[in-house]
């Protein structure tokens, strides 16, 4: 397993392949036990409980210390595309106070922006075109920037001028820190302990329940619910697919 099965594979495949694990380890765990259970004594079962409780308890604490980090990165996005948009929409705002030709064309030249801009938030995980939209966004924060610089240097006393500056420097560096942000993946082999704590969780629930002598539906409603937190953990983590992605609407707004 990579970084391309966690990311670059579908989300439902990444589901039903942590599900098909975690069903097998159920039915090794569960064999494993249907075959000592004539040979384990009470106390000992009662042990292997008490270990089963302590690993169910550790993989809860690990899941949700996970879907925490995966969750902040979820907001931390959600946040920037707010500043951004702010960003763009103050700077198009100073732009309208500079006289012709200056704030016309840098007014739409961040219209043109805006444009790109939105389309690179909803765009999927395609990278020919991604990279064709940070070329064009490149451009076009170099032909508004330069337009700014150049009448500042006319009248460089202009407190309008000083004014748009910051807030095209604003949004410049806020484009490089959601392309960061959206590249700020939670670690892979903190998932994969995840999924490895969860097989060994799942097994060792199979395996109590093969002491016992009988299956039960609860080994496989536990192996579902251990899955769909791992779906819920990647799909966090996935800002170009997936059913959970950040919304563009500030922006979309700002385009409106």
């Amino acid at each position: 397993m990579s970084t391309i099965f966690l990311y670059g594979t579908s989300e439902i495949i990444v589901f039903l392949v942590f599900f098909a694990l975690m069903l097998g380890a159920t039915e090794v765990g569960f064999r494993l036990g249907r075959k000592s259970e004539l040979q384990t004594p009470d106390k000992t079962k009662s042990l292997v409980s008490t270990v089963e409780a302590a690993m169910l308890g550790f993989l809860g604490l690990l899941l949700g210390f996970t879907m925490s980090m995966a969750v902040s990165r979820f907001e931390a996005r959600k946040q920037l595309v707010l500043e951004e948009a702010n960003a763009i929409g103050t700077s198009s705002l100073r732009a309208a106070l500079l006289p012709a030709p200056e704030g016309p064309d840098i007014g739409n030249l961040l219209r043109q922006y805006i444009n790109v801009r939105v389309q690179d938030g909803t765009m999927d995980e395609d990278p020919t075109q991604l990279d064709r939209s940070h070329t064009q966004s490149l451009r076009l924060q170099n032909e508004f920037w330069t337009r700014a610089v150049a009448y500042g240097q006319k009248d460089p006393n202009s407190v309008r001028v000083g004014l748009l500056l910051q807030s095209l420097n604003q949004a410049i560096d806020l484009e490089s820190a959601r392309r960061m942000a959206i590249q700020n993946h939670v670690p892979e082999s903190v998932i994969y302990a995840n999924a490895v704590v969860g097989i060994l969780s799942i097994m060792l629930v199979g395996y109590a329940f093969g002491l016992s002598g009988r299956r039960h539906f609860a080994m496989y409603v536990l192996a579902v619910a251990i899955t769909l937190v791992l779906a819920v953990i990647i799909d966090l983590d996935r800002p170009r697919s997936g059913l959970i992605r950040v919304s563009e609407q500030p922006m979309i707004d700002l385009q409106h």
